[in-house]
């Protein structure tokens, strides 16, 4: 079986075995689910609207500056996940770990959840025989379902699988894994179906049964909706203010207007835009129609932005970079309570990374122990304020310089500092 990588078009493969048979197994039945946003719906309010483009974008950004390293006791088993994150896309897509990571917490926080192919190795029976990753369209995946529309699920209430959806020129006779038997799975012509074992699946936020997660724009979908209906019906009467209709009241008490006179002074007020001068009979009476200003408009455009900072997470300042009228003070909580929401979605982001591949891999090679990756400080002023309450601690003897110096070293990026030989760093103790 090829990877479903090579099915997507890439060239780069390996020959990847099936899991083992899957006995017959039991579908059961969820509960109804609540009615959600279509994803492509989700993608295109990221795409165009300017306040979460941005936001989506500062947080990916803010987690990603922060930085990361492996930590891992047992040095054989560092340099086989080093050698093997530094060989992400030599057999998949031609992608680096880094771009793998980015688009996780991007996914997540568009969609509400982000899935990974864990491509696996060749001619072996084992299901954990990872050798690459490959990010995938969260559109294009979904739980396998039963004939009416229902997640199947095995007896212990596990799914069953997941069917990816394929572009219309894919063959899909020869990729994909065999449906399990008496489970009423349907696939579709167009979509093939994958065991658990080859996706990872990383869920944002999740409710109720806990088998989709929620990303940070559905919450406030309808007010990116209701705010960009009104920014366009607003722009429009802006348009018309600044160069409003022109009305002709055609005839007066003396003169009764007949239908042709009323149809030639139209086709004259046509002209208004590239000529300057008219002549009209007095019974003619012209003049611009006049709007009065609605302050209500920008009142509700304020309102619906709230929600959407309260759904993104994200301040406004800095979401829009407009520098809005808030105190230093309370922008400094907000970026705290910003860094919380940001830390929180890298610790779920790692746990399932560990759990779901490097436990596998691990598992697969026999290692007893499974590497952390380890996020760098998030939040500039965070860092700073941390700084400065150290310097204080410092001074104050609370404590030593050295048992600062790991901190310092993390947090301004001197990794090359803390490699410097013990004895070199005795020799300048001793002066010499």
């Amino acid at each position: 079986m090829r990877s479903i990588s090579q099915g997507l078009g890439f060239e780069k493969v390996v020959t990847l075995a099936s899991a083992e048979p899957v006995a017959k197994q039991k579908t059961v039945k969820q509960s109804p689910e609540i009615e959600r946003v279509d994803p492509s719906e989700l993608e295109y309010a990221y795409i165009k609207h300017p306040v979460t483009f941005n936001a989506i974008n500062k947080s990916v950004q803010s987690i990603m500056s922060a930085g990361w390293k492996l930590e891992c006791k047992d040095q054989e088993v560092l340099d086989y996940f080093n050698n093997f994150i530094e060989s992400v896309g030599d057999v998949g897509e031609n992608v680096t770990f880094e771009e793998i990571l980015e688009s996780i917490f991007k996914y997540q926080m568009i969609y509400g959840n982000a899935y990974i192919e864990t491509v696996l190795g060749k001619n072996t029976k084992s299901s954990d025989n990872i050798v690459d990753l490959v990010i995938l369209d969260p559109k294009r995946i979904d739980y396998a379902k039963i004939s009416d529309g229902q997640i199947a699920l095995d007896d212990y209430g596990k799914p069953l699988g997941y069917i990816q959806q394929l572009p219309f020129d894919i063959d899909n006779q020869t990729l994909g894994d065999p449906i399990p038997e008496g489970s009423d799975i349907g696939i579709g012509s167009n979509a093939l179906f994958l065991n658990p074992s080859r996706i990872c699946q990383f869920k944002l936020y999740t409710y109720g049964d806990r088998f989709y997660g929620q990303g940070l724009i559905e919450a406030g979908f309808k007010s990116i909706v209701y705010e960009t209906m009104i920014k366009k019906a607003h722009t429009n009467s802006i348009e018309q203010k600044g160069e409003p209709p022109i009305i002709d009241y055609v005839g007066d008490e003396f003169h009764p207007p007949t239908p042709q006179q009323i149809d030639n002074a139209r086709n004259v007020m046509k002209e208004f835009k590239y000529n300057k001068y008219f002549a009209f009979p007095y019974w003619h009476k012209i003049e611009p129609l006049n709007y009065k200003t609605n302050g209500v408009i920008l009142d509700s455009m304020k309102y619906l932005r709230e929600d959407m900072g309260a759904s993104l997470g994200m301040p406004m300042a800095f979401a829009t970079g407009s520098g809005e009228s808030t105190n230093r003070s309370t922008l400094t909580t907000q970026h705290l309570f910003l860094t919380f929401t940001l830390n929180d979605i890298v610790k779920k982001t790692l746990a399932t990374l560990k759990k779901y591949v490097f436990k596998r891999i691990c598992e697969f090679n026999g290692f007893k122990e499974v590497p952390n990756i380890v996020w760098g400080y998030i939040g500039v002023e965070e860092m700073n304020e941390k700084s400065k309450r150290i310097v204080e601690y410092a001074k104050a003897g609370i404590i030593r310089p050295e048992e600062a110096r790991k901190y310092v070293i993390e947090s301004e990026r001197l990794e090359d500092l803390g490699k410097i030989e013990p004895s070199i760093q005795e020799g300048e103790k001793d002066g010499n």
